[in-house]
């Protein structure tokens, strides 16, 4: 409602500096907007968040500011007219505080972030088992492990991937007894692949 009551005063005041100013430098002030529309219609669509590419000129924002602009310097020297330099100073001074209260009240307020202690750690997926696995999985999900184990982010994440690391490797050993002490008498890194020592991949 306040910017409906401002329409009037502002229409009056344009309208006073449209009157009073010399042609030249109305001119001159039109020739200014219409200048600062251009750079603005242009440039604007190139600053957009989410834009991989200009999508060409935005020409409503352009005349909005080319009218924006020519629209400021009339009431100025309307006020200016009417009122004098002492009280347009003060106008515009009172213009750009409220501009800059109402930007800052409407701003969204910020998300809240959860408390650390609130963020549960995601759970793990249900586990397979490791009798129902072939063997082949069973050596990929073994070096798996391992970088599971390195960013395994606590103690209990790193329990649970090292129970399962033994899980697979009581269930190769279980299966290829000498294949798996073959690997390990090769010297069995914690990431290697124990499938090449084994008899059968399946």
């Amino acid at each position: 409602m306040a910017v409906v009551g401002l329409v009037g005063p502002v229409c009056v005041l344009a309208t006073i500096g449209a009157l009073t100013l010399p042609g030249n430098v109305l001119i001159g002030w039109v020739l200014l907007g219409a200048g600062a529309g251009l750079l603005v219609a242009v440039g604007a669509p190139r600053f957009r968040p989410g834009r991989v590419t200009a999508s060409g000129p935005d020409l409503r924002l352009g005349a909005a500011t080319a009218s924006a602009f020519v629209t400021a310097c009339l009431v100025i020297a309307g006020l200016l007219t009417t009122v004098g330099g002492g009280l347009t100073a003060i106008v515009l001074v009172l213009l750009v505080v409220g501009g800059v209260w109402a930007g800052y009240h409407r701003r969204p307020a910020p998300s809240v972030s959860p408390e650390p202690h609130s963020v549960s750690a995601p759970r793990p997926a249900a586990r397979v088992l490791v009798a129902d696995m072939a063997t082949e999985e069973l050596c990929v999900a073994w070096r798996r492990s391992y970088f599971l184990l390195l960013l395994a982010a606590d103690g209990p994440a790193r329990r649970l991937v090292v129970e399962r690391r033994q899980d697979f490797l009581d269930e190769i050993e279980r299966r290829d007894r000498r294949g798996f002490l073959r690997w390990l008498d090769s010297g069995a890194q914690a990431g290697s692949d124990p499938g090449p020592y084994l008899t059968t991949r399946n």
